[in-house]
């Protein structure tokens, strides 16, 4: 699912220390974070638009283990849809502190181990299989410092029995300025971003599949301390719009799908 944030904290000027950290810390501390993300979608059909939209509130807490890998679970999970059908709040409690496995270096790389098994009554809301994807700030080789600027590309394929997506991303960052959150220093490191999605899979409660191309941009920013090695914030805007095609045994539908999505994430504590 996609998210975003943006630290409202005062920005203030302050030098980083020598022999700060550009890397996430070690310890096997439990780190918690409160994120909302608003998704919208527009979908158009030869009958006209349909417009969806989603809200998103949860905490969750990380914690790292031994070597790379890590384990998170949702504290807290409120998820909201409008769609067609009317308005759906889904029952989550049974979806609380359900464990996410996945290794996590010390530059904020991710790679999932396992995800939870959901229950029913999240399918077809939602999946949050993959809320971790890119949740953290990747990392340079060099020290940060402001004014430092680095590119990062991943691209992550997810495929089951009938279902296919493959993600693309291009990640331009760039360090901005130094501010502090209480009486922490941190860096302001700004992102833009370009992305590229194929998704298909079943159309939920109806005998046919759905084929999606999509393209957009990512717009946003991280707040990470360099001398404790924690994230701190993130804020993210973005669009995506593409052609989508539906098929089945009634044959097939062109329909042209945009989405829009504000997130913010914040350490809590």
């Amino acid at each position: 699912m996609l998210r975003t944030l943006l630290v409202s904290t005062a920005l203030l000027a302050y030098t980083l220390p020598a022999g700060a950290q550009t890397t996430y810390a070690s310890t096997r501390d439990t780190l918690r974070f409160r994120e909302t993300t608003q998704f919208r979608m527009t979908l158009t059909m030869p009958q006209g638009e349909m417009p969806i939209s989603m809200e998103l509130n949860a905490t969750m807490s990380v914690v790292r283990l031994s070597g790379d890998s890590a384990r998170a679970w949702f504290d807290s999970l409120a998820l909201s849809a409008t769609g067609p059908q009317g308005e759906q709040r889904p029952a989550t409690d049974s979806a609380l502190k359900r464990p996410f496995r996945f290794s996590l270096d010390s530059r904020g790389r991710v790679t999932n181990v396992s995800a939870p098994t959901w229950p029913a009554s999240l399918q077809g809301v939602t999946d949050l299989s993959h809320q971790f994807d890119d949740f953290f700030l990747r990392l340079p080789a060099q020290p940060l410092k402001v004014g430092l600027a680095w590119s990062d590309t991943t691209t992550l394929t997810d495929s089951t029995a009938d279902r296919y997506s493959r993600w693309v991303r291009a990640t331009d960052y760039h360090v901005l300025r130094d501010t502090t959150v209480g009486s922490t220093p941190a860096l302001v490191i700004g992102v833009k971003q370009k992305l590229g999605v194929k998704i298909s899979a079943p159309i939920p409660g109806q005998q046919m599949r759905s084929d999606a191309q999509l393209n957009g941009e990512e717009n946003g920013y991280f707040v990470f301390a360099p001398k404790t090695g924690r994230l701190i914030g993130r804020r993210r805007e973005g669009k995506l719009d593409g052609p989508v095609k539906a098929s089945g045994a009634m044959g097939e539908m062109q329909m042209n799908q945009a989405i829009s999505y504000t997130s913010t994430m914040d350490a809590a504590k």
